[in-house]
Formats: structure tokens, sequence, C-alpha cells
């Protein structure tokens, strides 16, 4: 449910209805860029991350602070002090005896309970007001994804209409059971007749009607558990002339509750872009309009972002646009806080030359996409993100048990990739072998090759590797074999001493 003064309604021959937002890209981006949000906030307060989507609430004020509210409920947002704040101010408050002359003596009474206290002055500030709601912090956010927001998004605003319902029939088909224990314990009153579950207001439409709208927003959602439903609520509304009583009319076949009703089809704004989505970046993964950036007091949206182990890479493609779009789409680009993590793909063709540009990762292109260069790129990103993580582990202690080890399932545990996993532990390795991904013990190789002596189908190979976990077939050239095939059946091939 959202406050009511975030919900617009259309009204039509004497029916009414919420305005709901339509799963499409806009709005999916929207979406996306509000759970961006909250995730990049976790650890920080409250404040931070409410400045932050204010910042782009211009888009679409209502939708966003709707989107807002929605995910607030799904983060734990707490104090973050040792000292009670309170306490705090009652100590600052004796110390000073109620009132202080300026700043100085304001100063010098905040140190010397800091000293008191053993703690630094900074800290004692904070701590202070760390009671204040824009002071707390976000500790925890359980995600979702951009278009379950906007299903659960127009679901609140059906539910912040019928705060104004005085009754409501329905028709379901299953769920029965759901549907009477919630109208009983909601304490509803309804009457079957015609096939339709009647469910009455109060005696005068006029008393107890926020009570009974909230009731029957709250039956809302298991009445969408049904198979089939549909529903039919009186809703009042005051108007200029007075109050006004709408029906408000829904059902199952409403595509704003069905995701799977809206194809995920992608659009591309240039052959260029399509282009780019359909090249392999070796190991990087593209994703389509991946974030919101901010851009001093704008927001910019990237084309596409390539991500590796946890590291992401954005790309902007700027094609041909007019000169006071261009202008704008600058203006925007210099004023990112993240330049370093974007590559720029600008048309020979445009009217600049390079300066203009503020970014490292600068390239013209002419009719195709660079592949080459932006590989290059890529693989620079790769050496530093590599170094950096060799470094890590450097000062790790890795721990290695079993007889046979899946190293992506110990680089996850460490926060790093396959490849900086691989060149630390081939200095460390001690009684294993390092077999494509997975550290294979010395004595599981000697079981597998007595094993292997006596069958020849390749087939058969398979299977013993697969009883010992071994994932790769690397282990027959280790030792020593090849296989030979005869036709395209698998069954065929047979394997024999190289």
């Amino acid at each position: 449910m959202l406050t009511s003064d975030l919900l617009v309604t259309k009204i039509y021959n004497g029916k009414i209805e919420p305005v709901y937002a339509t799963l499409d890209r806009k709005n999916l981006e929207i979406s996306s860029s509000v759970i961006n949000l909250f995730q990049e906030h976790i650890g920080k307060t409250y404040g931070e991350l409410v400045e932050e989507i204010e910042d782009f609430e211009e888009i679409d004020y209502r939708l966003i602070r709707g989107l807002t509210q929605i995910l607030e409920r799904r983060c734990i947002i707490e104090m973050d002090s040792l000292i009670e704040p309170v306490t705090a101010r009652r100590t600052v408050f004796e110390e000073c005896n109620g009132a202080v002359s300026d700043i100085k003596e304001r100063k010098e009474i905040i140190e010397r309970i800091a000293r008191r206290l053993s703690i630094e002055t900074d800290a004692f500030e904070k701590i202070l007001w760390a009671d204040m709601e824009e002071n707390l912090v976000i500790k925890e956010f359980k995600t979702t994804t951009p278009e379950n927001l906007l299903r659960q998004y127009n679901l609140s605003l059906t539910q912040t209409l019928l705060f104004k319902a005085w009754g409501m029939e329905i028709q379901i088909e299953g769920n029965y059971q759901d549907i009477f224990w919630k109208i009983k314990r909601l304490g509803l009153m309804y009457l079957i007749q015609d096939g339709k579950i009647i469910i009455d207001g109060p005696v005068s439409i006029f008393k107890m009607t926020e009570k009974y709208g909230t009731a029957l927003a709250k039956l809302l959602p298991t009445i969408m558990k049904c198979s089939k439903w549909n529903l039919k609520a009186s809703i009042m509304k005051k108007t200029m002339q007075g109050k006004k009583i709408y029906d408000f009319t829904l059902d199952n076949t409403r595509q704003i509750f069905n995701i799977e009703a809206y194809p995920n089809i992608e659009t591309f704004d240039s052959a260029i872009e399509k282009e780019f989505s359909l090249l392999n970046f070796n190991g990087w993964s593209c994703k389509r309009e991946p974030a919101l950036m901010k851009a001093g007091q704008y927001a910019f949206i990237p084309d596409f972002s390539l991500e590796r182990n946890g590291t992401r890479i954005y790309v902007e493609i700027i094609g041909f646009w007019t000169p006071e779009y261009l202008k704008n789409k600058i203006q925007k680009i210099n004023l990112l806080t993240e330049k370093e993590n974007l590559i720029l793909l600008v048309n020979n063709d445009l009217a600049c030359s390079g300066p203009e540009f503020k970014v490292d990762n600068l390239i013209f292109y002419d009719k195709k996409i660079p592949y080459l260069e932006i590989l290059e790129i890529l693989r620079r990103y790769e050496e530093k993100q590599l170094a950096e993580e060799v470094e890590k582990l450097k000062n790790i202690e890795i721990i290695l048990q079993g007889s046979v080890i899946d190293l992506d399932e110990i680089a996850r545990k460490y926060g790093v990739g396959l490849d900086a996993l691989k060149t630390v532990i081939r200095q460390k390795i001690n009684g294993h072998s390092l077999i494509g991904d997975q550290l294979v013990d010395n004595q599981t190789i000697k079981t597998i090759q007595s094993e292997l002596d006596s069958i020849k189908k390749h087939s058969e190979a398979i299977i013993i590797f697969e009883k010992y976990g071994i994932k790769s077939q690397q282990m027959l050239d280790i030792l020593g074999y090849k296989v030979k095939w005869v036709g395209l059946d698998p069954e065929n091939a047979e394997i024999s001493r190289a």
C-alpha cells in the first residue's frame, strides 16, 4: 500500500481506476535504477539514500516515490551508535549547564566529553544525532527484480484505491478456503449470491469507511492467488460537488500484474547498439542500460555495462544526434563521477574532435563497433584486476581440503577470479595437480590411471571421471591418452595411450 498522495486516478463513465505503471522499457529502467540505489546504500545513512533518490525524482515523481516506499519495507534501518544519543545529548546539556556562549565553547565541551569517553570528537558529534531519521543506517536490503517491483507497485496502487471502498463483490475459482479464512480474519461481512461473494460495507457508507477500505485492501493479494478472479468495488471519492461513488473493476486478465504477459523484447535506438549487444567480449557479460549514474544534478543511464568477476565497465555509444543533444550529452558525461570506468564510443561523423570529452577511454568509430580496441581496453582492466586479486590472496591463508577441489567455489569464497586464484595456488600446490578448474590429489590420479588401463571406450572414461567428481577431460591428456573418433557418434570414440 502507498500513501494516498501518490495515488493518481482516471475517471470515465462513472468508473475509476489508478493510473498504473506499464511494464515497458522506460519504467523497467526506472525500477532497476531505484533498486540499484538501495543496494548501493547498504551501510550508508538513510539520509544519503533519500538525497540520491530526490536527485532524479523529476523523471517521474509519483512512480519513483512509490517504488521507494515499497523498497523501504524491504530494508532493515537501524541506529548505528554505541552510546544512546539521548544520553549523549543530556551529558552535553549538563556539561554546559544548558547553554553555550559561542562556537568555540561548544567545541571545547564536545572535545572534553569525547576525551572522557575515549572516542574521537567527530565520532561523538555523529553520536549526538544518530537517532535522527536521516542518520539511521541501512543495515540490510532484500532485493527484488525490476519486474516484480513494478508489479508490487501496481498492486499497491490498487490497495490504496481500495482504502476508499465501502463494498466489493468478487467471483473466484480455486483458493476458496484461503479467501473465506481471510474474510473472517479481517472481520468483513459477506453473503453469497448468484456465484458471487458480496462483501458489504457498514450500514451507512459514511461511517467506518476507512476501516472497511483497509480490510478490503488487505484481502486483494489473497484474491489474486485464485486461478481466475474478478472484482467490482464501490469507491467513494470527494469531488467539487461532494462525495460520489464510482465503480472499480479488475480481473486476472489485466496484464499490469502478469509479468509473463509482457515479453522481454529488446529494442535498440540504433543498429550500432544492436551490433554491440550481439558481440562476445571474452568472458565479459553484456547488460543493456544497467544502472543510473549521477552526473551533477542530472541522471545518466549508460547504454551498456560489461561485467566480469565483480568488475563493471560502462559503455556509452554516441551516434548521430542533433547538436543540442550532443551538447547536453557531453555536459553530462563530463560531470560523471565514475568516468574512469567508462568506455565512450563516438561516431566519427559528429562535429567533435575528442577534447570535449573528459574521459580516458575514448574511441572514435566509423560504421562498425571497434571491437579490437574495446578488447584492448578490457584487457587492461583484466590485468589490473588480476594484479589486485593476486596481491589480496598473498595475505590470505588459502585452505585447500579434499581429494578433488573445485576452484570456482574457492574463488567465490575469497571474492576473486579463477585466474588470480590459479596464479597464486600454482606456487602452493602440494600433493595435487591442477586440472582445468580443479585440484586433484595424486592418489586419486593414480587410482583413475589404474581404472583406465582396463577400458577402451571414451564414454566409459567419462563415467570414471564423473565418479570421482572430475569435470575436465584434460585428465586424459595429463595421463597420456588420446581420443580416437570413429564417425560422429561419441559412443564409438575410443581412448588409447599416446
